[in-house]
């Protein structure tokens, strides 16, 4: 069976890329092309192109901004579902419980960019996000991750999400009480994130914006944001040194391998140099992985998800 004729109903039916490269849908700008790629705007669309992926038994890969993922130079098989434009609705302020008069509830849609949630949250008096400040991507791949800090997280402001099952192909809303939540990710199966409401603190206005440029300042002052990269490639041991302080320990700091290089500015970023691929940032990783291994007998965990052939 050709290509065509594997994917017909879909290309059919459907406003879809193909042998779109993923280098242009994530941030390290790096992946080979994917069989399709789909970008659907609301969630009845999304839930029809699963519905058709799952009739014709075609694989089906989730990406959110592209933020936190390194793709494979052979690309990826099947079909890549890119929620980034997944936003119809604006970001609204919820009837909250009157119980709780200091707090107000939020809603955004998963597609919607972090940067915009944090935004309209600052504008609405409203804190909590304010740790938020520079991390790039959407918010459904904020919640997935449990982005944060090493003093915050996403999943403390987190009330609930709106979910679709890949499975059963329904959704519904599943209550911050019924979410594992663990270090850098959210444990959520076969469930896509369309939409997340946010409790958030009433504040001052003038307060709130003064911890957001304090962060974002410092963000911009000791990671190289300017730079194609996927964020913090590693995860914090539990407990002793942050990664980046083990990678500098271990004089790390800047080595390259072609294109790809640890960060000079903050050690546990791997940032694209100058036309770095997929085997050259997975060299640079096993690298580090070996030497701070040998010389601490700490073994490093990725934070970064690797996809792809």
């Amino acid at each position: 069976m050709t290509a065509d004729n594997k994917y017909k109903d879909l290309l059919e039916k459907f406003t879809l890329l193909s042998q779109e490269l993923m280098s242009k849908h994530t941030s390290f700008r790096v992946g080979g092309p994917a069989d399709l790629l789909a970008q659907p705007r609301d969630k009845q669309t999304l839930t029809s192109i699963l519905e058709t992926a799952k009739k014709e038994s075609i694989r089906v890969t989730i990406l959110g901004g592209g933020t936190n993922t390194l793709v494979s130079d052979k690309g990826i098989r099947g079909l890549v579902i890119v929620l980034s434009a997944l936003k119809s609705n604006p970001c609204m302020v919820e009837n909250t419980d009157k119980s709780q008069e200091d707090k107000k509830t939020i809603r955004a849609d998963g597609g919607e960019r972090l940067s915009t949630v944090v935004k309209f949250a600052m504008d609405q008096g409203l804190s909590g996000l304010e740790f938020a400040a520079g991390i790039p991507g959407t918010l459904g791949g904020a919640i997935m991750m449990n982005a944060g800090t090493a003093a915050w997280d996403i999943s403390r402001v987190i009330d609930c999400v709106d979910v679709i099952d890949t499975k059963t192909l329904t959704c519904h809303t599943i209550k911050r009480k019924n979410l594992a939540f663990s270090y850098r990710q959210l444990q959520l199966g076969d469930k896509i994130i369309v939409g997340a409401h946010l409790t958030l603190a009433k504040a001052d206005p003038g307060i709130i914006k003064k911890g957001f440029d304090q962060n974002l300042k410092t963000k911009n002052r000791t990671q190289p944001v300017f730079l194609a990269s996927a964020g913090c490639f590693f995860k914090n041991p539990s407990t002793g040194s942050p990664a980046g302080k083990l990678i500098e320990d271990a004089g790390l700091k800047g080595i390259q391998i072609n294109g790809a290089q640890v960060s000079e500015l903050h050690a546990n970023f791997i940032v694209n140099t100058d036309n770095a691929r997929c085997e050259d940032i997975l060299a640079l990783k096993n690298l580090v992985q070996k030497t701070v291994f040998e010389k601490f007998k700490i073994k490093l965990e990725t934070e970064v998800k690797v996809t792809g052939e």
